[in-house]
């Protein structure tokens, strides 16, 4: 279709002026085919009001608890019609009005591509946010390059229908943390594609009500043990698990939470028992393999976590 409908799923946690810039980014766009999705986890607070004013045409889902970032995503994505969904933050905007059409078509110029990974940028310097790049390149030289990636950030991405259809969609289990990770596994696995995208730009404000220092020492390490369970075959579970945990007790021992990285460390561990195992392919392992490759050296990536923390 040369003008398919756009679902724009924007997940909401609390701070309404963030989600009001959203909004603004988003029915401000140029692309016509669309239809906004606005899920609220559980904020208790005027969300309805709040975007009353945008349009009487976005469709409000108010859950009665807060289902995290994995199940609120579930929740817009079950009531989406688009050929292609674009799940957004509430913290983070477009920074131009024709994002929407590059999305549309940069899929339709590359077929083979089933996800677009946005570029992230600060909302105050404009400069490429290097908290978010996760991409097996090095930033310095490729931020501004189009290429294939394992990578994406869960609420700044553009992916086609038939990619949840065929992967599934997020692990509600993870609450929130390394959701995408998992996802981008699945994916993969199935024989799609990720692209970085810069050409789409978007605003990171990174809402601080949304988290809770403590708690992400936590469940970044109990997610990691449980994606290593449940996607990796054993061998390459275990050097992806080893790099991470010692990840996590160096940020652990540099904030002080031996604490919270004990207690993700020890649920991750006992919670295995109530997942189901299943390991992505051999082909997929490899094609991953060959991806990080291309990732920058282990000092450059420590001297990056040094000056621009990513906890």
């Amino acid at each position: 279709m040369a003008s398919p409908l756009v679902s724009i799923v924007i997940l909401n946690y609390k701070r309404l002026s963030a989600l009001e810039q959203a909004l603004e980014s988003v029915v401000s766009q140029s692309y016509e085919n669309k239809e906004i999705i606005v899920v609220d986890n559980h904020s208790q607070e005027e969300v309805a009001a709040a975007i009353r004013r945008f349009g009487r045409d976005i469709q409000l889902l108010e859950l009665d608890s807060n289902r995290g970032a994995c199940g609120g995503r579930n929740a817009g994505l079950s009531v989406a019609r688009g050929e292609i969904i674009i799940t957004l933050d509430n913290d983070i905007s477009f920074l131009t009005k024709d994002a929407i059409e590059i999305a549309v078509r940069v899929f339709r110029e590359n077929p083979d591509f089933h996800v677009l990974a946005f570029q992230l940028r600060d909302p105050v310097t404009g400069e490429l946010r290097i908290r978010e790049w996760c991409h097996p390149k090095d930033w310095r030289k490729f931020s501004d390059t189009q290429f294939a990636t394992h990578f994406f950030v869960e609420g700044a991405v553009a992916c086609r229908r038939i990619v949840f259809e065929n992967a599934g969609v997020y692990f509600e289990p993870l609450f929130v943390y390394n959701e995408g990770w998992d996802l981008s596994l699945r994916i993969l696995d199935k024989g799609f594609r990720i692209l970085y995208t810069p050409e789409i730009k978007v605003r990171h404000l990174m809402s601080a009500e949304a988290r809770s220092s403590s708690r992400s020492y936590f469940l970044f390490t109990r997610n990691y043990v449980w994606i290593t369970y449940k996607d990796y075959p054993i061998w390459a579970g275990l050097c992806f698990l080893t790099f991470r945990l010692a990840m996590m007790a160096y940020f652990a021992h540099r904030a002080k939470e031996w604490d919270n990285f004990s207690r993700g460390l020890w649920e991750g561990i006992s919670g295995c028992r109530n997942i189901k195992r299943s390991p992505i392919k051999k082909a997929t392992m490899k094609y991953v393999r060959e991806l990080e490759k291309e990732r920058p050296n282990i000092v450059l990536r420590y001297l990056r976590h040094v000056h621009v923390p990513q906890l």
